[in-house]
C-alpha cells in the first residue's frame, strides 16, 4: 500500500501555476509556421526587401539574411522586432508589418539556414578545402574582382556567404509560393554551374553594364542603379561612376566578365575550390 502524501494549497497552486508557464513556453518555443505561411514570408520579403538586400539576402556587406546568425539579434523575436522597427542611425527602414507578418518572414529566412539532406550520388565531388582557398587567392585569381570577409575587391558580388543555399533570382509574385529550401547537393550545383558558365544565371544585382557617351567613350561596370536621369556604375577601380542619360548614346547589360573555369583548372583543382566556396557560410568579417 502506497502511501499519498497531502501537499498544501499554496505549494501545489505554485507548481501548477509553473508547469502551465513551462508548458506554454514549450509550446510557443516549438511553434513552427506552415509551409503556406513561409511562402507568404517569401513574398513579403521579395516584394519589400530585395531592393536592398537582394533575393539572396547578401547583397548588403556583412550581412547575410539567410545565414541564421545575425549581429543585432539572437531570437527570432528580436529579428522580427528589427524587421518591424527598423535599426536607427543605419537605412534599415521600419516597416508596417503585424507581428505575424514579421514572424513569417524569419521564418522563411531561417528555411535557407539549413538545407535538406542531399543523397550521395547527386553532391559532386568536393576535393579539400585548404586547397581551395589557396587557388582562391592565387591561380584563379578569384580576389581581383570577389571578395571573401574583408580580403579582395568589391567590383564583383561578395562571397562571404556565397556556401549558403541561394533561392532563384526572380521575385515571387502573385499566389506563386517560393520553392523549398535548396538541398547542399543543389547548392553545391550551383556553384559549380557559376564556374564553368558564368553567364547561365546572373542576379539583376550582379548584373555588367556597358555605358557609351556621346562622345563615344565607353564606361563599364556593375550596375548599381539605373532610372530615366542616371545610371550609376561600380567600375573596375571600385570607383562610383554616376551618368547622366542625356549624355549617353547608350546603356546596356554586357556578356559577364568572369571567365569559364572549364579548361583553367583541372578536376582536382575544381573540386578543391568547390569545396572552399561551398564552406563559406557568412562567419567571416
Amino acid at each position: 500500500m502506497h502511501a499519498r502524501v497531502k501537499m498544501p494549497n499554496a505549494a501545489a497552486s505554485v507548481i501548477s501555476v509553473a508547469i502551465v508557464i513551462s508548458l506554454t513556453t514549450t509550446m510557443l518555443a516549438q511553434h513552427a509556421y506552415t509551409p503556406e505561411e513561409m511562402a507568404e514570408g517569401g513574398r513579403l520579403f521579395q516584394a519589400n526587401c530585395t531592393g536592398c538586400h537582394g533575393s539572396s539576402g547578401d547583397q548588403v556587406q556583412g550581412v547575410s539574411l539567410m545565414s541564421g546568425r545575425y549581429r543585432r539579434a539572437v531570437t527570432d523575436d528580436e529579428v522580427a522586432a528589427i524587421i518591424r522597427k527598423g535599426v536607427p542611425g543605419t537605412a534599415m527602414q521600419s516597416f508596417n508589418f503585424t507581428e505575424q507578418q514579421a514572424g513569417m518572414i524569419v521564418a522563411y529566412l531561417k528555411s535557407f539556414a539549413g538545407g535538406v539532406a542531399a543523397a550521395a550520388a547527386d553532391m559532386p565531388a568536393l576535393g579539400d578545402a585548404g586547397r581551395g582557398k589557396q587557388i582562391f587567392a592565387g591561380k584563379g585569381n578569384c580576389l581581383s574582382c570577389h571578395r571573401v570577409g574583408d580580403n579582395g575587391s568589391r567590383v564583383g558580388p561578395d562571397l562571404t556567404s556565397i556556401g549558403l543555399p541561394r533561392p532563384p533570382i526572380f521575385r515571387f509574385v502573385g499566389s506563386a509560393a517560393p520553392p523549398p529550401p535548396p538541398s547542399p547537393a543543389a547548392t553545391v550545383l550551383q556553384l559549380q554551374r557559376d564556374l564553368l558558365d558564368p553567364d547561365a544565371e546572373t542576379s539583376p544585382a550582379n548584373r555588367m553594364f556597358r555605358a557609351v557617351m556621346k562622345d563615344g567613350s565607353i564606361i563599364t561596370g556593375r550596375l548599381l542603379n539605373l532610372d530615366q536621369f542616371n545610371v550609376q556604375l561600380l567600375d573596375s577601380k571600385e570607383r562610383l561612376v554616376t551618368l547622366q542619360r542625356s549624355d549617353l548614346r547608350d546603356v546596356s547589360p554586357m556578356k559577364s566578365p568572369m571567365p569559364s573555369y572549364r579548361a583553367k583548372l583541372t578536376q582536382q583543382e575544381l573540386s578543391a575550390l568547390l569545396a572552399y566556396l561551398f564552406s563559406l557560410k557568412g562567419a567571416l568579417r
